[in-house]
């Protein structure tokens, strides 16, 4: 029996539903799978007991490093006398940093109240010399005293009766845990001693943040910090506010244009990250963010109220204000991103973006930190004081002291378990994409053939027209030409 032949024009309007077909299901199975892993997203992201989320409050799965570089002063003397300090960065001195966080309640759904201390332990291995290094150092508690203008008179008797240095040696060890201080005894303070790190070891700060019960993207959002929902240190309301997350949590779904918001007890305020760019860390890909470079321009400090009338300059904040008056000032290391007055003041620096900016890389969909650098200098603005012999030949200078570079970077299975979140929802988008794009491409296909087909027909009735107007001497030769 022979079989029926199967014309091509049957398959056509086959072909073109098939098309619309591959279109409509990929619209419906993107916007339901998104559904699907957004909630999925929105769930494990939730802060609650035993959930993922608060085991990484709680344990984060990260190897936590901090490395000190201090400064040491090579002609303390001359600087005395008016000259330019000559500082060589000594480090890393690298410590293991280890979180312990202490829940204390959750209330009202979305809020929960935990404490924090921090805990340091010297990785010798890790260092670039030993914690017995001695160098000269700024003698900080004495600036201090220098600096509270109310106490001029009680200063210079208080520096005199105890021999009062502005540079002293010390071991990197003292200046880390302590060392025995006359002025900080007088002042009944720290039981008497003085240390470079602040409250090591002790329950100092206690967050109110967001669960992400209500909206996931206010994850990890500061209610208050220490009882305070607002800060007092600086001359306006926008200053003074706590915005952003605590530092563990961030926003999901990322883009390049989010502005990634958290408060820094260090830096006294809040702060913004911006993109840099596209990278890849372990195999996950990753959105870089670090500092603006305009953070700590002095025009935006000054309108925004964190300068006492005029700042310092560009690149520098004075953080005076919440650590108890000292001429305090942050900055990025070796004044990168400063104004370059600062740099040619010191000998001995050296700006470089690659080392010393701030740095995190997110996973973009789940806003999972893999790794990331924290880098501040710490600064203290000396200036001459006739009334102290101390000081009164010494020239005005923003005198660095330490930067740190705290290091963090997420265990494997953690990064694994992230690259695989991320490979799916890149599934979920290059699927659809690529069943619309075939669902075009097999519709195109279609409408081709159909417009060959009817080009074809109406060539055949075009011709067939001609024949029989030839057959009827219609036409001449002449005046057919094809």
């Amino acid at each position: 029996m022979e079989k029926k032949k199967v014309s091509k024009k049957n398959w056509i309007p086959v072909i073109s539903f098939v098309g619309f077909l591959f279109i409509k299901t990929s619209i419906v199975g993107y916007f339901s799978s998104n559904y699907i892993i957004h909630f999925q997203l929105s769930e494990n992201l939730k802060i609650e007991n035993n959930s993922k989320a608060f085991e990484f409050l709680l344990n984060p799965p990260a190897a936590i490093y901090r490395k000190y570089y201090f400064f040491d002063v090579q002609n303390s003397v001359e600087v005395l006398n008016g000259k330019k300090p000559i500082l060589i960065e000594k480090g890393p001195y690298t410590y293991r940093v280890e979180w312990h966080r202490k829940i204390e309640n959750f209330f009202e759904k979305d809020k929960l109240n935990y404490s924090q201390s921090t805990k340091i332990y010297f990785e010798p291995s890790l260092s670039k010399g030993n914690q017995s290094d001695v160098i000269t150092f700024l003698n900080i508690p004495a600036t201090g005293m220098i600096n509270k203008k109310k106490m001029e008179t009680m200063a210079v008797f208080i520096m005199e009766h105890f021999d009062t240095e502005l540079f002293i040696k010390r071991t990197i060890k003292e200046l880390i845990s302590g060392y025995d201080d006359p002025l900080m005894e007088l002042a009944k303070k720290n039981n008497g001693k003085f240390s470079i790190v602040k409250n090591n070891g002790t329950e100092w700060q206690r967050y109110v943040i967001d669960t992400g019960f209500i909206d996931p993207l206010n994850i990890g959002k500061v209610f208050s910090w220490n009882g305070l929902k607002k800060l007092n240190y600086w001359n306006s309301e926008k200053a003074n506010q706590i915005s952003g997350t605590d530092g563990t949590f961030y926003p999901p779904y990322l883009n390049r244009s989010s502005i990634i918001e958290s408060y820094s007890p260090e830096m006294c305020r809040s702060y913004g990250l911006e993109y840099l760019r596209d990278n890849e860390i372990n195999g996950v890909k990753t959105y870089d963010f670090h500092f603006p470079s305009d953070l700590f321009s002095a025009s935006k400090l000054e309108q925004e109220g964190f300068c006492d009338g005029k700042c310092l300059g560009n690149g520098v904040l004075n953080i005076s204000n919440c650590y108890g008056g000292v001429s305090g000032f942050i900055s990025q290391p070796h004044f990168l991103n400063a104004d370059e007055k600062f740099v040619k003041s010191i000998k001995g620096l050296e700006p470089n973006k690659d080392i010393h900016d701030f740095l995190i890389h997110f996973e973009p969909t789940t806003g999972v930190p893999v790794a990331g650098n924290v880098r501040f200098q710490i600064n203290f603005y000396l200036e001459p004081n006739k009334d102290i012999d101390l000081v009164k030949n010494i020239q005005p200078v923003l005198l660095p002291v330490i930067w740190f570079d705290e290091e963090i970077k997420l265990d494997l299975q953690t990064t694994e378990e992230l690259s695989k979140v991320a490979f799916y929802v890149r599934l979920v988008t290059i699927i659809p994409v690529s069943m619309v794009s075939t669902g075009i491409l097999l519709i195109l296909v279609s409408s081709f053939f159909l417009l060959r087909n009817s080009r074809n027909k109406l060539n055949k009735n075009v011709k067939k027209k001609i024949y029989l107007a030839e057959e009827a001497k219609l036409f001449t030769n002449d005046q057919i030409d094809f």
